[in-house]
């Protein structure tokens, strides 16, 4: 029985958000999942997402209906939306501070974690879906963790701990692109980095079986 680690993966999603993501209260638009500064994801763009995941997730080896490999679940809408949101605001805010990285940047990144994957059985593929990341949204995730590492960069010259720096970073992030997610899926935590889920707008469902079964956020 094969049995996926997922160390690696975990530590890609981290960091995709790990700027801090905030869940304001004010309101979203009808039918967003979220509101990232002004741009709109979405229900049926996240919908998509969580379909695309599943879809590839088989594709490359990760049935969950496999009873032969110990295959881990698979990330829902909610750890969907908070990897997409996430890589949406860092790359925004890089944008109005003009930093960004390169198509190459990007690539020897993708080459360094797919070394980290294999060294424990995996394909980088299985990496970025065991994250939460649909394969389209692989780019634009690493964009958002290099940009990320380079704004960190400019504020660890005045502050010695990267603690304090990845705090300041996330206070500014924030305040500048702040992002707005429908209560459908709850309220993000920053410090756990997951959202803590309300009851009261039901159960949103972590596998996309068919297009009527990702709530539609509203």
């Amino acid at each position: 029985m094969k049995s996926y680690r997922v160390r690696v993966a975990a530590a890609v999603a981290a960091a995709a958000v790990a700027a801090g993501a905030l869940s304001a209260c004010a309101p979203v638009q009808a039918g967003a999942a979220a509101i990232v500064g002004g741009d709109r994801i979405s229900s049926s763009e996240l919908d998509a997402a969580v379909r695309s995941l599943h879809e590839d997730a088989a594709a490359n080896g990760l049935d969950e209906s496999d009873e032969q490999r110990a295959t881990p679940p698979l990330p829902g809408p909610r750890e969907v939306l908070a990897n997409i949101a996430g890589s949406r605001q860092i790359i925004e805010f890089g944008r109005q501070k003009g930093v960004d990285v390169t198509e190459r940047e990007i690539d020897d990144m993708l080459l360094g974690v797919e070394t980290q994957a294999k060294q424990q059985g995996m394909t980088l593929n299985q990496v970025l879906l065991l994250s939460g990341i649909p394969l389209e949204e692989g780019r634009s995730i690493i964009r958002a963790i290099l940009v990320r590492k380079k704004l960190e960069s400019r504020i660890a010259g005045a502050e010695a701990d990267p603690q304090m720096v990845a705090e300041k970073l996330g206070k500014e992030v924030d305040a500048t692109v702040p992002i707005k997610f429908s209560p459908r899926y709850g309220k993000f935590d920053p410090e756990r980095q997951t959202f803590i889920v309300d009851d009261r707008f039901g159960a949103v469902q972590s596998a996309a079986a068919s297009p009527g079964d990702v709530p539609q956020a509203g």
